[in-house]
């Protein structure tokens, strides 16, 4: 609902202030006091409905910002994973010292998980023949 009125008292706001501002400069031009005194009423009664609209724009434009950056991020991910980059080895190829073979493998999320028939992994393991076709 507040949607909708921020929306509608926007350009309304906005020309009842410039309509005020523009008759109270007229007042004072042509030394008329009661215009003056309307046009500065006009000014100040359009000032709380057009600090409205705009608080209204600013947080919907922080939310706006924010669902973007949620998305970017989520593309980014996506990206990471396809590029292999979540799935680096935890410790050093050769084992190091002391280092188990369960601490070798890649990090992977999905390790010990059947996957579903409809779910191809991006990139085979190492321990997997790899059935797809090269082009």
């Amino acid at each position: 609902m507040s949607h909708r009125i921020a929306r509608r008292l926007y350009l309304p706001s906005i020309a009842i202030g410039a309509g005020g501002a523009m008759t109270a400069g007229v007042g004072i031009l042509q030394d008329h006091a009661d215009v003056f005194r309307t046009g500065i009423t006009l000014l100040v009664a359009a000032i709380p409905a057009l600090s409205y609209c705009l608080a209204y724009r600013a947080e919907l434009t922080t939310d706006m910002q924010l669902a973007e950056a949620r998305r970017d991020g989520y593309r980014l991910a996506l990206h990471h994973v396809h590029m292999g980059l979540l799935d680096q080895p935890s410790a050093p190829p050769d084992g190091g010292e002391s280092v188990e073979e369960e601490d070798t493998l890649p990090n992977s999320i999905v390790r010990g998980v059947d996957l579903p028939d409809n779910v191809r992994p991006i990139r085979t393991h190492a321990t997997e023949d790899n059935t797809r076709k090269v082009v």
